[in-house]
């Protein structure tokens, strides 16, 4: 049966470099190439031996002997050898990955614990606030470090999120946060377009270090010039009597942290 499954990949066997393979029988987008010496994938019942890749960022890893390194800090598991089940173990330590996807691995299996503050300097500023943003989220509903590696299906069953599904999320400077806590600011501004209709939105508000501070709701709107509003909402590229849209809201939570987010 192996080896009649491999048989897929005879037509790649004098191909050397990556090659993408759409196998329509799986569904699966594959790379393939004849293999080398730095070999992952080796498969013994090929007629040749091939490299099957899952993305073409392994695939020219391998090529051109190269490749990313993403260190972190998470809990992860330690696996005991075949026959002493019972010492296989969760540790929190540092680990790395070599691919980017792995990382957000690793983050949705130990959001509590995962943490890269000592080794930012490998990441993109984009990669940096998606991890960011991504870990607050998750643990703002609750999700916590795995304990074992073979988790329940109950665990991607979350109600908060289930609560705050059809919920915006808009990120807002701290200083508006604080100006909304202390009862002086009940609106946002947008800039104004002809096409623009009211339509009420709920939306979960975190601060500039992307922490959840407020749950709102639109409720109505109108429209202004910049000059009556520019002292509590300055914006960029707008002029003194351009038009500006604000829109209202209520505040329907308040979140002090993670802990009390579903009061």
């Amino acid at each position: 049966m192996k080896k009649e499954f491999y048989k897929r990949y005879d037509k790649f066997k004098k191909n050397n470099l990556p090659t993408p393979f759409w196998d329509e029988e799986r569904q699966t987008l594959e790379y393939v190439c004849l293999g080398n010496k730095n070999t992952i994938y080796d498969f013994e019942n090929a007629k040749n031996k091939i490299d099957v890749y899952y993305n073409i960022v392994d695939a020219l890893s391998n090529v051109a002997q190269t490749g990313f390194y993403y260190p972190f800090t998470a809990k992860h598991f330690v696996f005991a050898k075949e026959n002493e089940p019972s010492k296989d173990k969760a540790v929190v330590g540092h680990t790395h990955a070599h691919n980017f996807e792995d990382v957000v691995s690793h983050l949705y299996d130990a959001p509590e614990t995962f943490g890269i503050t000592k080794d930012e300097e490998f990441y993109s500023k984009q990669e940096l606030n998606y991890l960011k943003k991504v870990q607050k989220y998750l643990l703002f509903i609750g999700v916590k470090d795995l304990e074992i590696p073979n988790v329940s299906n109950d665990r991607f069953k979350n109600e908060l999120h289930a609560k705050y599904a059809d919920a915006s999320i808009w990120t807002w400077d701290s200083n508006v946060v604080e100006e909304v806590l202390n009862n002086k600011l009940n609106y946002i501004v947008i800039n104004w377009y002809e096409e623009y209709e009211f339509k009420s939105n709920r939306a979960l508000i975190r601060d500039s270090n992307y922490d959840f501070k407020l749950f709102i709701e639109t409720t109505h709107s109108e429209i202004k010039v910049y000059k009556d509003i520019k002292e509590k909402f300055f914006a960029k590229n707008i002029k003194d009597d351009d038009k500006v849209i604000i829109e209202y809201f209520k505040i329907l939570n308040i979140f002090d942290n993670v802990l009390n987010n579903n009061e």
